[in-house]
Formats: C-alpha cells, structure tokens, sequence
C-alpha cells in the first residue's frame, strides 16, 4: 500500500482497530484541502535506532508546519520497523518511533489535539519483504496519515 491512500484503505488491509486511537478515525478523502508532503514521504529513521534521518527530520519540519497552517486536521502516526529482530522488539521500536514524531510535533507548536493517536506496526510497507537494504530502510519510518478534519 503506498502512503497516499485513505487511512480506511490502510486500516481495512492492516487489521487496525481505529478504537483504539484516542478519538474518531475517518478516511482522509473526507478532507478538502492541499496535498500535506507527509501523504507522500516516510519520515525515515537510522536502523534499530530512534535516531531521525537528516531526510526524515526536513520532512518532519515540512509536515508541521503543513499541520500549523490546517489545525483543522487530525493526524494517526504510525511507526514501523523492517524485519530485523524479534517481533516485540520491532513492535517497541515501531511505536518509540512514533512517540519520537509525536513529541517533535509538539515541540513544533503540534496542539495534542490534532493527533488521535500513535501506534506501531512492525512491518507497514507490506511491499518490502526482502533483506535489500535500500527497501527496508522504507520499512524504518514514521507515516502520518489524515484521520480527520474538524470544521471552521
């Protein structure tokens, strides 16, 4: 699935329980409004590592302040991880990487409220099953997706 598609489109193939999320979760073609960069880019981290990549922290920095200019819009981060490791470890890592884009966010003048949750999957990017270096490193990423927006 490629980061573009509906949160609901994610969800549906992904086994999501949008409940879980502290608020509503809709799909994002319900939201009339400019192409945010993060619909299109992982924010990539290092390998095992919380650490931002220099790509990832300049698309972090461009996704808020796409959210600063539309506080109308509700955010789920979603960390994932690539194949290395045992599964609780690469779960662990998938939701301290989104905990990593959630903290940037507020200290990035993100209100809490525009984030209905974090979550991490340890592997989002179903379409990377190999141990080649360059497709998992999209595997080591934080995609923010549009749950919602609230109106004027």
């Amino acid at each position: 699935m490629v980061p573009s598609e509906s949160l609901f489109s994610q969800q549906e193939a992904s086994g999501l329980n949008p409940s879980k999320a502290s608020g509503t979760v809709s799909p994002a073609a319900s939201v009339a409004i400019s192409d945010p960069p993060f619909l299109r880019h992982p924010i990539q981290f290092g390998p095992n590592s919380l650490e931002l990549t220099a790509a990832g922290r300049n698309m972090l920095k461009r996704a808020a302040a796409w959210l600063r200019q539309h506080r109308e819009v509700r955010i789920l981060i979603v960390g994932s991880c690539d194949s290395g490791g045992s599964e609780t470890c690469r779960h662990a890592l998938a939701e301290a990487r989104g905990a990593v884009v959630r903290k940037f966010l507020g200290s990035s003048g993100i209100s809490s409220d525009q984030i209905v949750g974090v979550k991490g999957w340890d592997n989002l990017d179903q379409s990377c099953q190999t141990s080649d270096i360059e497709c998992q490193q999209f595997n080591r990423s934080v995609r923010i997706f549009m749950a919602s927006s609230v109106g004027p």
